[in-house]
Order: C-alpha cells, then structure tokens, then sequence
C-alpha cells in the first residue's frame, strides 16, 4: 500500500516539473516545485496549482525569413532553414543587413 502512495507521488511530482517547464520555468525553480510535489504534496500541490495560473506563458515571436519564406524564432545570425544571413553586422556590400 505504501508503494502505491509513493507511485502516484511520483507521477504526480513528474507532472508537475513538466508542466512547470511547459510554462516557461528555467529547470531549477521545476525540479524544486516538483521535489516540494513529492515530498510535501498537501502543502506544495495546491500553492503551485494556485501559482501557475499567475504566470504569463512566454509567447514566441517567429520571424519569416526574407530569402526562403520559412518562419523562424528568435534573432538568429543566419537562417536555420536556408542559412542566409538574417541578421547581424556584415562588412560586406553585397549583403542586406536589415533584418
């Protein structure tokens, strides 16, 4: 009987570290509010169930690429599709450097 308790601390914990790392948390504040989960779930599960509704979800902004069409997050130097310079300074005259 005890295992049992112990299987579902443990799935529940797991849930909430991939949850946390779904709303934007870095890895360290996840694995505390699951091992808090795991070890004192009466106390840590409802706080972290009333906190997570607080945190905006980072939103991504994806940018189309000039070149090849294809969107892409982030301010990358070059395309991670067509690999054309995106982004970035360039000495060259013969590049574009707007983004």
């Amino acid at each position: 009987m005890r295992m049992v308790g112990l299987l579902i601390a443990a799935i529940i914990a797991v849930w909430v570290y991939i949850d946390a790392k779904n709303r934007g948390y870095k890895t360290l504040p996840a694995v505390g509010w699951m091992l808090g989960v795991f070890l004192l779930m009466i106390v840590f599960l409802p706080l972290y169930l009333v906190l997570r509704g607080r945190r905006p979800k980072k939103m991504d902004i994806l940018m189309p690429c000039k070149y090849c069409g294809k969107y892409y997050e982030g301010a990358p130097t070059y395309c991670p599709h067509c690999g054309h310079k995106v982004g970035g300074y360039s000495f060259d005259n013969n590049e574009d450097n707007n983004i």
